[in-house]
C-alpha cells in the first residue's frame, strides 16, 4: 500500500538525499520542504493531462436559469441581475467541490428544455438519446450567490404526491425562487420531505417559512425553512445546456488510485520541486523537471488517445453552409485536438 510519504521518500531518493523519513510531519528539513510543496504539486500536476485516474463525469447541481425558461417562468428585467446566470449564458451550476479541472459538458440522454423546445446548438442530428454533436460550450467564473441548500416543511399542507414541484414564492420581483421537488408525504398527502431541484438565486436572505408560489400537482398550504449560502464566494458554471454533465479532473489524494504514470510524473515533480532548497543543485532541479514534463508529454497523448475520438475533419461542401465544428476539443483532449492544456511545469 502507497502512501504520501512514500512518494516522498521516492523523490528523496531520486535527488540522492541521504535517507528516508518516517513521516511528513516529522521535525526535519526533508520532512518539512516536502510538505510544504507536496499538496498544491498534486493538483496542478493533475491539471496538466487528461489522467484516467483523476478524469470522472457528474450530474451538477442546479443552481440558476434566466428568465424564460422552464426552470424559472419569473418576468425578466430590463438590465442583468446578479441573481440570473451572467450573459450570454442560460444556466447556472455549481461545481463539484472536487473539481480540479472542467473537461467538457454533455447533455443527458434525453436532451433539450424540459417543456418541449430544444436546445439546438446541443443536438445537432439523429435521436437526441444518440447526441453526437460539438462540444457545449462553457465557463467556469466565481460568484457570490445566495442560494438554497437545504430545505425542511414547516407547514406540511394537504394533496401533496410524490414528484411535484414546489415553486416557492417570489420574495422580490428579481429573485429567482427555489424549486424543490416532494419525495415523500403522509396522511392527507401532506410534505414530509423534499429534495432540491433549482436552487434559486436571491437577492437577499429569506427569513422565516416560505410559502408556495405554485405546484405541478394540486397541493396547497405546504411552506418551509430553507438552508442558505449566502454570499460567499463560489466557483460556478455558465453554460446554455439544460440538465448539464461535467467531466472533469477531480482531487485524487490517495495515491493507491494513482497509475503508474502519475506516480512516476508526482516522484520526478516533487523531485524537481525539493531538489534546490535541500541539495542546492540547479541542474539536478532543472533534469527532474525534465523527466516530469517528459511524462505529462506522455500522458497527454496516451491517456487522451483512450477516451472516444471523432472525426472532426469536415468536406468544404458542409463547411460553406456553416456547419463546422474545428474545436472539438471535448471529446478529444489530446495532443492531437486543437485542446490547450496549457504550459508544462516550471521552475
Amino acid at each position: 500500500m502507497t502512501v504520501d510519504v512514500d512518494i516522498c521518500n521516492r523523490a528523496l531518493v531520486a535527488i540522492g538525499w541521504p535517507g528516508v523519513i518516517p513521516s511528513m510531519t516529522q521535525d526535519s528539513e526533508a520532512a518539512q520542504t516536502c510538505n510544504l510543496v507536496y499538496a498544491a504539486l498534486r493538483d496542478e500536476l493533475i491539471r496538466l493531462a487528461p489522467w484516467n485516474c483523476a478524469k470522472t463525469m457528474a450530474n451538477l447541481q442546479f443552481l440558476t436559469a434566466v428568465p424564460g425558461t422552464p426552470e424559472n417562468p419569473t418576468i425578466g428585467t430590463t438590465t442583468w441581475q446578479k441573481q440570473f446566470p451572467a450573459p450570454p449564458w442560460t444556466y447556472e451550476y455549481l461545481l463539484p467541490i472536487d473539481l480540479i479541472r472542467a473537461l467538457y459538458v454533455v447533455p443527458q440522454y434525453p436532451t433539450g428544455f424540459s417543456g418541449g423546445i430544444p436546445i439546438t446548438t446541443a443536438v445537432t442530428g439523429g435521436i437526441p438519446t444518440f447526441w453526437n454533436g460539438p462540444p457545449v460550450r462553457f465557463n467556469v467564473a466565481m460568484d457570490q450567490p445566495i442560494y438554497t441548500t437545504a430545505a425542511a416543511p414547516a407547514n406540511m399542507g394537504q394533496n401533496y404526491k410524490v414528484g411535484d414541484n414546489i415553486i416557492l414564492a417570489q420574495p422580490t420581483g428579481i429573485d429567482v425562487p427555489s424549486i424543490l421537488t416532494v419525495t415523500s408525504v403522509g396522511p392527507s398527502g401532506s410534505v414530509t420531505s423534499v429534495a432540491l431541484y433549482m436552487r434559486g438565486s436571491y437577492s437577499a436572505t429569506p427569513v422565516g417559512p416560505q410559502a408556495q408560489g405554485s405546484t405541478t400537482g394540486g397541493g396547497t398550504g405546504a411552506t418551509f425553512n430553507l438552508t442558505v449560502t449566502a454570499g460567499v464566494d463560489t466557483k460556478v458554471l455558465l453554460t446554455n445546456q439544460e440538465f448539464a454533465i461535467l467531466a472533469y479532473l477531480k482531487r485524487v489524494t490517495d495515491p493507491n488510485q494513482w497509475d503508474s504514470q502519475f506516480q512516476e510524473a508526482m516522484i520526478s515533480a516533487l523531485a524537481s520541486r525539493i531538489a534546490l532548497p535541500l541539495m542546492k543543485d540547479l541542474n539536478l532541479a532543472e533534469a527532474k523537471l525534465k523527466d516530469a514534463n517528459m511524462r505529462i508529454g506522455v500522458a497527454r497523448q496516451g491517456d487522451g488517445n483512450e477516451g472516444l475520438t471523432i472525426n472532426n475533419v469536415d468536406p468544404d461542401w458542409i463547411r460553406i453552409r456553416g456547419i463546422d465544428y474545428p474545436l472539438d476539443y471535448g471529446w478529444t483532449p489530446n495532443m492531437n485536438a486543437p485542446f490547450d492544456w496549457g504550459m508544462m511545469l516550471t521552475m
